[in-house]
């Protein structure tokens, strides 16, 4: 029976509704308070960085370190064999 209740609880709660970040933006404006905003927007950056960068057919993602700062792009995959070429 408490198995039962429990599932019930984790069923519901994963039906609770999620403020866009449109919705957390006009909140943050009435009240002052742009924490959530900025927490969604962490959260965001964070997905992004996972899930690394997703470049077009014939291309390939490529990444670099400058000044502390890591930069991410596409780069056409023949310029990239030109670039590692050693011949």
């Amino acid at each position: 029976m408490k198995v039962l209740v429990l599932l019930g609880v984790l069923i519901l709660t994963g039906c609770a509704s999620v403020q866009s970040l449109e919705q957390l933006e006009k909140q943050a404006f009435l009240t002052g308070d742009w924490s959530a905003v900025e927490q969604r927007h962490r959260i965001i950056a964070k997905r992004e960085a996972q899930r690394g960068v997703q470049c077009p057919a014939g291309f390939i993602g490529y990444c670099e370190n400058r000044m502390g700062q890591k930069r991410c792009g596409c780069v056409k995959r023949d310029q990239m064999r030109e670039l590692l070429s050693w011949r």
